[in-house]
């Protein structure tokens, strides 16, 4: 199956053998330079770079939103544009904790602040579309 959206990656994941665990890193979309984008677009559309802003873990149910987890997330305060994606499967019949997803969360920040190829990651935007990132 085509991921064509979140609602695609959450059925994906919802049909696997073993439960899942999605972690999930909000990133901000910053214009290569200082200066603001050219009105009427978007600095996603264009060149520029992306920051991590928060990072968390979310059990994959039936039942999860997107709506709900970017109401959530924006109640933290931190604007933010794009929601990059993975998943660890449970063991043993259990799911990994957020301590044992840590390590995880923080290497896909880490690969986004060094630049990394992140073609391994689902991006979707706010909505649930999904993006495609380019490496410039």
């Amino acid at each position: 199956m085509q991921i064509k959206s979140f609602d695609d990656l959450k059925t994906v994941g919802l049909e696997q053998d073993r439960p899942q665990l999605l972690l999930l890193v909000l990133l901000r979309a910053e214009p290569e330079d200082d200066t603001a984008p050219p009105e009427g677009t978007e600095v996603i559309e264009g060149r520029g770079h992306l920051v991590p802003v928060m990072a968390t873990d979310r059990e994959l149910t039936a039942d999860l939103r997107l709506d709900v987890l970017v109401e959530e997330a924006d109640k933290v305060g931190q604007p933010w544009d794009l929601i990059m994606v993975s998943s660890l499967s449970a063991q043993d019949g259990r799911l990994p904790t957020s301590d044992e997803a840590d390590p995880y969360l923080k290497q896909m920040a880490e690969a986004v602040e060094n630049g990394a190829d992140l073609s391994g990651y689902a991006v979707f935007d706010r909505a649930g579309s999904p993006v495609r990132l380019a490496p410039h």
